[in-house]
């Protein structure tokens, strides 16, 4: 897919096009592993965020045990290129999913998440008929309010109920405490998020102590590690968006750099306050934060139509021209990289690899 721009300088590429600027990229892929790994818990980023296996292998290469997605299609273009350890961290619910999940185990070492007996007992139906054994974590609502069981006893009667089922194998229990990163003050932000992965961590202690077997206690996204880390008792943290350096990670204090820019060019100049460009949202989706322009001052606001980003200024200029090029900071990569076929891997002005968004559009 469009290697032949490969050792070609930037300049060459038609826009609008994403980038991956390597150096911040492999800094903060750096950072993330090596902090996580300090703390003694293991890695297992997720990949709902990038959908691209090629960085999946990265992250295994830096030490991650494996990845996370959020959709049963997602895990099955992991498991294609080669990643084999795989959380889908979400309920995977339906005969035809149960049939996928059920499918997909033969090829892959695959753990699902659920909050009910009886997406359970469907799972294990379809794993027995199939042959194989997929392994369930319990999901806990720690406080976001989605999906999930209670903690406490409640989970501890849902955990017992699905390690007693044939053909899937209960190995302990996942909680998200991403509500925390709602919380504006730090320190509140910080005793939100560590009340959180308390209640996951206690009943992880309640279910070993009711015999169950908890191999498993997965937490944590890139706003919530660097405070849930402290807290013994989680074995893993699904932490990944950090690693293109979002201003939404950044804004929580995660000291990472920006590494994901949407190159774009100027199209047109109608009145001296108003630069319009190739990108819209077809290219990036600002609902959660909209991207940010480099070397351009004075942005007033930023409006951004089907095909078109606007840039309002506070002041005349002639600059940038028609045909000038203008580099914008991703704020979320979540709602970008899957508008995409491809990410360009940049270094010092030259394209050094093309990587394929291979599960864009696997909603299923």
């Amino acid at each position: 897919m469009h290697t032949t721009i490969v050792g070609r300088p930037v300049s060459e590429l038609d826009t609008p096009v994403l980038l991956i600027d390597l150096d911040a990229f492999e800094r903060n892929l750096a950072l993330m592993s090596g902090e996580i790994a300090a703390a003694g818990i293991a890695w297992r980023p997720h990949a709902k965020g990038h959908k691209c296996p090629a960085i999946a292998h990265k992250e295994l290469a830096a030490g991650a045990i494996g990845v996370t997605c959020a959709k049963l299609g997602e895990a099955e273009v992991m498991a294609a290129n080669g990643i084999r350890d795989i959380l889908v961290a979400n309920q995977v619910v339906g005969p035809i999913k149960a049939r996928r999940l059920a499918a997909l185990c033969a090829h892959a070492d695959v753990i699902v998440a659920v909050d009910s007996i009886e997406n359970a007992k469907e799972l294990s139906a379809a794993a027995c008929a199939h042959g194989t054994c997929p392994r369930v974590v319990v999901e806990l609502n720690v406080g976001m309010d989605r999906s999930g069981v209670l903690p406490g006893d409640p989970a501890v009667a849902l955990s017992r109920q699905i390690a007693a089922l044939e053909g899937i194998r209960y190995v302990g229990l996942m909680g998200y405490e991403g509500h925390g990163m709602e919380v504006p003050d730090p320190a509140a932000r910080a005793a939100t998020i560590e009340t959180a992965v308390r209640a996951l961590v206690e009943t992880a202690d309640a279910c070993r102590a009711a015999g169950l077997p908890v191999e498993i206690v997965s937490a944590s996204g890139t706003g919530t590690y660097r405070s849930a880390v402290a807290i013994n008792g989680i074995t893993e943290v699904q932490a990944g968006g950090g690693l293109f350096g979002d201003a939404v990670y950044r804004d929580l204090g995660v000291p990472v750099e920006p590494a994901l820019i949407l190159l774009t060019q100027v199209v047109s100049r109608p009145a001296p306050d108003r630069i319009v460009v190739d990108a819209g949202r077809k290219t990036t989706d600002p609902g959660e934060r909209p991207p940010k322009a480099r070397n351009l001052d004075g942005v007033v606001s930023l409006a951004l139509s089907a095909e078109h980003g606007r840039f309002l200024l506070d002041h005349p200029t002639d600059r940038p021209r028609i045909g000038d090029r203008l580099e914008l900071e991703i704020g979320y990569h979540d709602q970008t990289t899957h508008l995409h076929e491809a990410l360009y891997g940049v270094r010092a002005g030259m394209v050094e690899t093309v990587w394929p968004v291979a599960a864009r559009g696997r909603l299923q």
